[in-house]
């Protein structure tokens, strides 16, 4: 896999919203599509795919994003106690999740990707500099 290859499949999760949609339209595997996300993000020094604004988002971040790819966690669609359990689930596994910040990821996870939330559009962001 090439850096053509992952601009063609950064490109092609833009314009689809979707890990899952680009992996189907470019017929290859979603963990491909995750892999050579992860892979260019560290090569460029920068995030290309964020979630939205608002609290709890640097919690998200550094506790979802460690592991995840934004499309991930954007999917599951969870309700308040399925959150909650995931949340504790994570910790269990490692992820960098402080017990006093708990409540406002899952908030956070409810409020942006819960079955009632709106839906997400990807955050197109470029290395600082260029």
């Amino acid at each position: 896999m090439d850096r053509f290859q992952e601009m063609q499949v950064f490109i092609r999760i833009a314009e689809r919203g979707s890990f899952t949609r680009a992996a189907d339209d470019l017929q290859i595997p979603r963990a491909t599509v995750t892999n050579l996300m992860k892979r260019m993000e560290e090569r460029l020094g920068t995030r290309l795919l964020e979630f939205p604004p608002g609290d709890g988002k640097s919690i998200a971040d550094q506790a979802c994003l460690a592991c995840h790819a934004t499309d991930m966690v954007r999917q599951q669609r969870l309700t308040e106690k399925q959150w909650a359990a995931e949340v504790t689930k994570m910790a269990v596994w490692g992820a960098d999740i402080p017990q006093d910040k708990r409540e406002e990821l899952v908030a956070y996870l409810v409020n942006n990707f819960g079955p009632g939330a709106p839906k997400y559009e990807p955050v197109l962001t470029r290395p600082v500099g260029r």
